[in-house]
């Protein structure tokens, strides 16, 4: 177990958000906790726009494809279409503002990142077991005994 586990201790770039959390007036709750809606709304919100403008950096056009009665929007519902229109400077910046408001997110519910990006981590690895593949698209395709990792374990192990 590593020392961010034990002590639940946030990376660098979890402090720093934090701070500009605080500075900005924004619940930063010290264990897990569910934000309420406005919240919730406003993380969602956030990370919908940054990863939106992260697919136009990249040079991708998004269509969604609605049709009346779907219940539910998967990522089957999305078409991506190249276009020329890469930038370098400006993938780079929406990754780090995803990265902002997705680690943002976390401190708004309490949670801290290196634990639960550590644990994460090792089963994205273990992704790559026996059995495991490959998509067309170059998606990794997880094997059949794949476990996934214990995100409960961990939000649980940081409640005071």
């Amino acid at each position: 177990m590593s020392n961010a586990e034990t002590t639940n201790e946030g990376t660098d770039h979890y402090q720093r958000v934090q701070e500009f959390m605080e500075k900005a007036g924004q619940e930063t709750p010290d264990e897990p906790t569910m934000p309420d809606a406005d919240v919730r709304r406003l993380r969602a919100m956030l990370i919908l726009e940054e990863a939106l403008e992260t697919i136009d950096a990249l040079g991708i056009d998004l269509m969604v494809e609605i049709t009346r009665g779907d219940e539910e929007l998967d990522i089957d519902s999305f078409r991506f279409l190249e276009s020329d229109d890469a930038n370098m400077e400006e993938i780079a910046d929406g990754c780090a503002d995803i990265s902002v408001v997705t680690i943002g997110t976390l401190i708004s519910c309490g949670i801290v990142d290196a634990p639960l990006l550590e644990e994460v981590d090792r089963a994205n690895l273990r992704k790559f077991g026996p059995g495991h593949s490959f998509n067309e698209a170059g998606k990794l395709i997880k094997p059949d005994d794949f476990e996934g990792p214990d995100v409960q374990g961990v939000i649980e192990n940081q409640k005071g």
